[in-house]
């Protein structure tokens, strides 16, 4: 399956501007300074359940720790209904095969999942194409009260499922914290006029989490 991605003309002469920002700091010396991303500490934790047998991982890609709380939020909820769930980055991750069933999620950066949640898939399908898997994004894309915004978030998890077809996928509006990113990256999202803020719908977040692998 492959997915066509159309950036209208205002969003691309934004990037554009971006992107010469970011090339002029470099020239004048502050490529190190520009990319240097404050510590963040992305979630790790597993919670035995009541169902031993049922055992549960939720993995994420995540750049500014948004989509790991998130991740962190659909564990809990399916710990509380019994499960046995273990909550790591995808980096994290060097065995699948114990899980009968996966959730995975990443943060969406130039509209598509990070490389390390691909890879992730790619390195691992063979297992996971035998067991449950659920995808969920995390964007502000879905933010945009346009039709074109909605129908390019929706389509961010297509690419995933291409490499193994999930029962669900949902895509979840994320937050803005300047403070989490690097100065490079803060000045891309200025120049998108993309404003600080959190969206996401934790209510949403835990009845998507309560509902899968029923």
């Amino acid at each position: 399956m492959e997915t066509t991605k159309v950036i209208n003309r205002r969003k691309f002469l934004q990037m554009t501007g971006a992107a010469i920002g970011v090339s002029a700091l470099a020239c004048c010396g502050g490529g190190v300074l520009a990319t240097r991303t404050p510590r963040i500490d992305f979630p790790e934790s597993s919670d035995g359940g009541t169902n031993a047998m049922h055992n549960i991982l939720v993995t994420y890609a995540s750049k500014a720790g948004s989509t790991g709380e998130i991740a962190e939020a659909i564990g809990q909820t399916l710990s509380e209904k019994g499960a046995s769930v273990d909550v790591r980055p995808v980096k994290e991750v060097d065995d699948v095969s114990g899980y009968q069933a996966v959730v995975v999620g990443s943060a969406i950066r130039i509209g598509q999942w990070l490389s390390e949640a691909t890879r992730f898939l790619e390195a691992n399908q063979a297992v996971l194409k035998k067991v449950p898997i659920a995808y969920f994004s995390v964007c502000l894309r879905i933010t945009e009260d346009k039709p074109e915004a909605q129908r390019e978030a929706q389509g961010y998890n297509e690419a995933a499922s291409a490499i193994v077809t999930s029962v669900s996928a949902k895509v979840f509006a994320g937050k803005m914290d300047y403070s989490q990113i690097s100065l490079l990256e803060r000045m891309m999202m200025k120049a998108m006029k993309s404003p600080e803020g959190d969206w996401r719908d934790w209510d949403a977040i835990h009845a998507w989490a309560g509902q899968l692998f029923i």
